[in-house]
């Protein structure tokens, strides 16, 4: 291959598929982007896959942007190209989620609290205490009655096609770095600066203690905790490892609450896949379905990674007594009546929503 040529691939390559890979292409051998090259040429589509999350940090982090990227090369035989554009390069959170609801990208990850707004009838998951356990979250959305009852009306709706859920953990209450104390009871809350995200119905939730509540984007989220304008904020184990601006530098204090589950979502918009031959839609579907497999049987090893790291780094995990637990389920779980009027407004009905809460006990994987 003449000098002029490789140097001509090499510029396209970097200027299309900078973010593609878990490693830096200067990392891959000339043969390596050739071949990267000719299946994004060779591709009929191309899949924009957007993700605030680094492609390089999959020992810690559920994203599963390359074994999606396979599959859905592999099962359309090449005849769909993953562009995947990984560490927030197309923005996080809420701007992810107008991005894939407007059609600028074909895919992304998001966490259900973001997405929310796009898709409300998701927001159900953040009622808390009733689907906050990785296990409890599987039968959940493994269920007939989560097909019927969410992702239905989802698919009814027309704008988002969800490809595949990520298991993330239940969310915690942690102070950060600077503030360091332990939240391990409603009364510790009080007049304490709490970060909520996009979630309207973790807004209700949050109001409903004596914390002074702000919302926050996610991306700057780091920066408020340095500069101390908050001072507790509500991830799962993994979000505090993966947040964004190093974010996992600035925990104190970990109260495992399990609140509800920190759940995240990779989507596609239902227009693209709806313009998509009949077979190759299924297959992108299937390969969402076989990344998920993929994934449950990983996260659990994940979430201790996460742990470690955090711990490394000054962090403290803290697991509620029983009596702890308790009092917050007492005072904010999903049986008290303030909650009916969420219920209905979501769901339809309450008796809707204790069909979902009755589907968390029976295992459908």
């Amino acid at each position: 291959m003449s000098k002029s040529r490789r140097q001509f691939l090499e510029a396209s390559l970097a200027a299309c598929l900078s973010a593609s890979f878990p490693v830096s292409l200067n990392l891959l051998s000339e043969d390596e982007r050739e071949q990267e090259m000719a299946k994004r040429s060779a591709a009929l589509h191309i899949l924009r896959l957007a993700s605030p999350y680094p492609a390089d940090q999959s020992d810690f982090i559920p994203h599963m942007h390359q074994v999606l990227k396979e599959n859905v090369e592999s099962m359309t035989r090449g005849k769909i190209y993953v562009d995947v554009h990984h560490s927030g390069t197309l923005g996080s959170g809420r701007e992810l989620m107008a991005a894939v609801t407007r059609g600028h990208v074909e895919a992304a990850l998001i966490s259900v609290a973001n997405l929310s707004r796009a898709l409300p009838v998701l927001d159900i998951l953040n009622i808390p205490f009733w689907a906050s356990s990785n296990r409890a979250f599987l039968n959940l959305i493994c269920s007939p009655q989560w097909q019927s009852l969410v992702i239905k009306p989802i698919s009814e709706q027309g704008k988002l096609n969800i490809l595949m859920h990520h298991l993330v953990g239940g969310r915690t209450l942690t102070s950060t770095k600077q503030f360091n104390r332990l939240i391990n009871l409603p009364e510790k809350l009080k007049g304490v600066v709490l970060r909520v995200p996009a979630s309207k119905v973790l807004s209700h939730f949050y109001s409903m203690t004596s914390a002074n509540v702000i919302d926050v984007p996610w991306a700057q989220v780091a920066k408020m905790a340095r500069t101390k304008h908050i001072e507790v904020i509500d991830p799962s184990v993994v979000g505090l490892f993966a947040g964004p601006d190093l974010l996992k530098n600035e925990i104190g204090q970990i109260a495992l609450l399990e609140s509800v589950p920190d759940a995240w979502v990779t989507v596609a918009n239902q227009h693209w896949l709806d313009g998509l031959p009949l077979r190759l839609k299924g297959e992108v579907e299937d390969a969402g379905k076989q990344t998920f497999h993929t994934h449950i049987a990983q996260i659990e090893q994940l979430q201790k990674h996460c742990e470690h790291e955090l711990m490394a780094l000054g962090a403290k995990l803290h697991p509620l007594s029983v009596d702890e637990k308790r009092e917050w389920q007492l005072r904010f779980g999903h049986h008290n009546a303030q909650w009916n009027k969420v219920k209905r407004e979501l769901l339809g009905s309450t008796r809707a929503f204790q069909q979902l809460v009755n589907a968390t006990e029976k295992e459908f994987i």
